[in-house]
């Protein structure tokens, strides 16, 4: 792994590691990347020091440094290169994103160091056996497997992958070297739907408690579908067999386990016009994410701490909540029930037709800024208006590029807030305007 850079003074410094050197080894053990490293530093934590290997110029160097991560030495490292997926799922959401975009939209990752660190998704289709022993050997669990059906024909079709390894050898494999799991699988009406589901469930369901949880989530079609094969939406009847389909496999293993074990994401339940199930029903939330029970945290939490807003809002004041369709009349009521019961709050929720991508993508962390400002211009909210945090990435960039400030331009509001959480964003709001007030 290469090192990016020294901290003046640091253990790194003074053992003579320069930027661009190579770490190859510690203590004995070859280093590929970071899951190496923190393995083996955590492996032998109990010692003061261990060798670490570094090579620069094709020369080794060996030297002495604490037992600790490099990073507690001053050495910063490289990120790992992210493994990238050969899959062609013919419902891939990367191959249904406009061209244009930034870079790093269509990156398909298919990396199991992420499932590990991050819970992301991956397919197993093409794992290699050392791999295969890596994540036994470094016990890299719960990992998270986009299973989508277990007839390996049907599996193959969704994948676009006619060489891909059986998936219950895969998982067997995996859960017998005692690697919790927790599947995903994704929709795709007239294909994985129906009896293939059925099977899927059973499958899965038959390989034991190690496998935690299996999460079922409509597929996402964007109308940008040019070239790319004939895939069906969930509509509201399909949405509704698979709801009961679930049903009755949670009752079977909530009475044998103590656990549903399969969940429906929100979207289904909305799509469905079904109510939620309530919070109890999802446990310890294995997969909240992937969309399962995420409602009904938000809901629990915004309870919990709302009446943090008791004692700093005291005036009137207007808010109003931006997000996408599908989730609105939910929210409508959720929050502006909750915020009612505490302070005197007018709450509006804005559903956001997403036009940019199509209006069977519902999520909101996929709102356009375009279509954000759109529907603003038209609602002309008053008062502190609050976007989806989540549909801004780490750079402040919505998903065709715009920021906050362009979006305020653009709109002509000046209380506009990309916002992660509610309470949070009122209480900086009312307290900025009575910092102001003082001065």
């Amino acid at each position: 792994m290469k090192v990016l850079s020294i901290e003046a003074g640091s253990a790194g410094e003074l053992a003579g590691i320069l930027s661009g050197d190579d770490l190859v080894e510690i203590a004995g053990r070859p280093i590929r990347d970071a899951i190496d490293v923190a393995y083996v530093t955590g492996w032998e934590a109990d010692k003061d020091e261990l060798l670490f290997v570094f090579v620069r110029d094709g020369d080794r160097m060996a030297v002495s440094l604490p037992a600790l991560h490099p990073a507690d030495s001053g050495i910063e490292l490289a990120p790992d290169r992210v493994r990238t997926c050969s899959n062609r799922c013919i419902f891939c959401f990367v191959d249904q994103l406009p061209a244009g975009l930034r870079p790093s939209l269509y990156i398909k990752d298919e990396d199991y160091r992420l499932s590990f660190t991050d819970g992301s998704y991956v397919t197993l289709a093409n794992l290699p056996a050392g791999d295969h022993d890596r994540i036994v050997e470094q016990k890299l669990s719960p990992l998270y497997v986009s299973v989508h059906a277990t007839d390996d024909r049907v599996r193959r079709r969704l994948l676009g992958n006619p060489d891909a390894a059986p998936i219950m050898e895969e998982l067997a494999r995996l859960i017998e070297g005692g690697i919790s799991l927790n599947a995903q699988i994704v929709i795709c009406p007239g294909i994985n739907d129906g009896s293939a589901f059925e099977r899927t469930l059973d499958d899965l369901l038959s390989l034991g408690a190690r496998m935690e949880s299996i999460a079922v989530v409509p597929v996402g079609l964007t109308r940008h579908r040019q070239g790319l094969p004939h895939l069906e939406p969930v509509t509201q009847g399909t949405a509704r067999e698979l709801v009961a389909i679930i049903r009755s496999r949670q009752k079977d293993f909530q009475d044998a386990t103590g656990s549903p074990r399969v969940y429906a994401a929100d979207e289904l339940y909305l799509l469905a016009g079904i109510e939620l199930p309530p919070y109890e029903h999802y446990g310890e939330f294995p997969q909240l994410e992937n969309g399962v029970g995420l409602l009904r945290f938000f809901e629990r939490t915004l309870s919990h701490r709302i009446v943090e807003l008791e004692r700093i809002v005291s005036e009137p004041m207007a808010l109003t909540i931006v997000t996408a369709e599908l989730a609105a009349p939910f929210l409508q009521e959720v929050i502006g029930r909750a915020l009612a019961s505490v302070a005197p709050i007018e709450t509006r929720v804005i559903a956001v037709e997403n036009r940019f991508l199509g209006r069977s993508v519902t999520v909101a962390g996929l709102l356009s800024g375009e279509d954000m400002t759109r529907a603003l211009r038209k609602e002309r909210p008053e008062g502190l208006t609050l976007l989806p945090g989540e549909a801004f990435n780490a750079d402040g960039l919505t998903i065709d590029g715009m920021t906050l400030r362009e979006i305020a331009a653009a709109t002509g509001l000046n209380q506009l807030v990309r916002a992660h959480d509610i309470v949070d964003a009122i209480a900086d709001c009312v307290q900025s305007s009575q910092r102001e007030a003082n001065i």
